[in-house]
């Protein structure tokens, strides 16, 4: 017997445990259907800036409010359906299900009045619904390190009055991701890009951010976010900017 000796069937061993693992059934990842419920709440601030839409830098006027925010999200994934179904091992790409609404309250009412003094807007509260599909392309599950592409459909209600984009619907875009620094501390952010349906002569867009840390305890999520919302619409000659920002507390349940 020699040192070298002792090596090579050291070697030896863990070629064979390698070969086992490969060739070897696993075991068969269990169907973990999982919920969470998600509910904020904060306030900040909202501009608005409305002019026309041939010379939108020099006729525009700025309208500035502090408002009140509240907001939800609930998501159901479908974890491990095709490697429970099939036994066939895969990626870990999860399908999921989403829901999220926010609303938007102004102190005082907001009255915008165009350039030419012809017309004049007022603003209250703003309702945003969403609902999609989620696919989680990194992550075991939802109180892990993932990432999420969003896609789905959504519906809002401006709180103007009497004008073109006083509700629209479309579809939009996302995604979503979690970071975990520690057992109990980890970061998370979540990004929206939101197309409305428009008519001719129309145009509208819009983008919603939401960035901030957690602390971590069992199934309840506690969270500190900042949030950013912009719209940009356009129709005939009048174009309405808005902007909301501010931050705003969390808490999330896991089932």
């Amino acid at each position: 017997w020699t040192l070298t000796e002792w090596l090579r069937i050291k070697e030896r061993m863990k070629m064979m445990d390698v070969w086992l693992a490969m060739f070897s059934d696993p075991s068969k990842a269990k169907f973990a259907p999982e919920l969470s419920f998600s509910y904020d709440r904060g306030g900040g601030s909202s501009q608005f800036h409305l002019g026309t839409t041939t010379d939108f830098t020099s006729d525009k006027q700025d309208y500035e409010d502090h408002h009140l925010r509240e907001g939800g999200r609930l998501q159901f994934w479908f974890t491990n359906l095709v490697t429970s179904s099939t036994g066939l091992r895969t990626l870990d790409v999860d399908l999921g299900l989403e829901g999220t609404f926010s609303n938007r309250f102004m102190d005082d009412n907001q009255t915008l009045a165009s350039p030419d003094g012809a017309q004049t807007f007022v603003t209250d509260t703003d309702k945003l619904q969403m609902a999609g599909l989620n696919f989680r392309i990194f992550g075991a599950n939802v109180q892990d390190s993932m990432l999420v592409g969003k896609v789905g459909k959504f519906n809002r209600s401006s709180g103007f009055t009497a004008v073109p984009w006083q509700s629209m619907s479309g579809t939009y875009y996302g995604g979503e991701m979690a970071l975990y620094f520690l057992r109990i501390l980890g970061a998370e952010g979540h990004y929206y890009s939101l197309k409305p349906d428009t008519k001719e002569g129309e145009k509208g867009s819009g983008t919603q951010l939401d960035y901030g840390g957690f602390l971590e305890f069992y199934n309840i999520r506690l969270g500190y976010t900042v949030y950013e919302q912009d719209w940009s619409f356009s129709s005939e000659d009048l174009r309405l900017d808005s902007k909301e920002k501010g931050q705003s507390y969390f808490l999330r349940l896991y089932f």
